[in-house]
Order: C-alpha cells, then structure tokens, then sequence
C-alpha cells in the first residue's frame, strides 16, 4: 500500500475507534506504516473491516495482519476434514499407490500424511493414535502456516538472512574445534 492508501486506512481505523488514541503522532504513523506497507490496500481494508464487525476494540498491527492472512489464505480445513481427507485417500488408493493417494489430499493435509509416513497409516491397526497424532501435527503446521502468512516478506528475509549467518558461524566454530 502507498503512503496516500495507508493514510486514508489510519483515518478509517481512527474513525472506527473515535474514543482511542490510535496513531497520536508522526512517529506511530510511520511505525504503522512501515509494518503495513507490504499488504496491498484493498486486502488490508478488508481486514480492517473484517476486524470491525467482530470486534468491539481497536486492532493491534498483528490483528490486522491476522486478518489479512486470514483473508488472503481463506479458511483452512479444520484436523477432522483432513483426516477425514485422509482416510478416504487411504481406502481409494491404499499403501500401493501413495502418489495418486497424496495427490488427492489438501497441502496441509498432506504435509500432515508426509510426516507420518502414508503408508505407515494404512498398515496401522491403531486409528485412535494415528487420529491424535495427526491432529497434533496438523495443527502445528496450521499454525506455523498462518503465522508464516503474517509476517512480512521483508522480516522473513531478514530471519532467513540472520539464520543463514548463525548457520555459518556455527559451522565455522565447529570447523575451528
């Protein structure tokens, strides 16, 4: 979003939350801004909005970004519908065809039956545990998904660019040892 969208945003946000004291000075606007200005306007509108008609209180930088990942990644399938996914591919296609079999399933879905190794779940004879088990990592990865979703492209170059450099300088340590 440009400087003119994101001011015509703040003075929706301000006008939405009239009694708060949101962005007071030139320093919180640039601050706003500089966490926003990777989100195009509209999608970040729709968020605002979105966040109005939920919520009685005024929105944090995450709850927006929140939003607009919420709106921008739709909604993703809850563990039941994936396992459900899950099942199904494994009574479809079974331990002998595990491509067609991981190619039906949601790509969360079947991350999740990566993990766990699909031919392990059809041969297991306990679905409680694979159940729960599933459920847990699926929803790490949901959660990791829609944090991922969240950050800007600028912050997940910067981690990538301090862990690629941790990496090194331990390898060097090691090197050194």
């Amino acid at each position: 979003m440009t400087e003119k969208e994101f001011a015509t945003f703040a003075m929706a946000l301000r006008t939405y939350f009239p009694r708060e004291k949101l962005l007071p000075n030139d320093e919180a606007m640039d601050l706003w801004f500089m966490q926003l200005q990777d989100i195009p306007y509209q999608i970040a509108e729709a968020g605002l909005r979105k966040w109005v008609s939920l919520n009685k209180w005024s929105p944090t930088i995450a709850d927006i970004r929140e939003m607009v990942a919420s709106i921008s990644l739709g909604s993703i399938p809850d563990w039941g519908e994936a396992w459900r996914e899950v099942q199904l591919a494994i009574r479809k296609y079974g331990s002998y065809e595990v491509g067609k079999a991981l190619d039906s399933l949601s790509p969360l879905a079947r991350k999740t039956a990566e993990r766990m190794g699909f031919r392990n779940l059809c041969m297991s004879e306990n679905e409680s545990a694979d159940r729960a088990n599933f459920r847990m990592i699926y929803e790490s990865l949901s959660q990791r998904e829609m944090q991922a979703a969240q950050l800007p492209m600028s912050l997940k170059m910067l981690i990538a660019e301090v862990q690629k450099d941790n990496l090194l300088e331990d390898k060097n340590e090691n090197e050194s040892n």
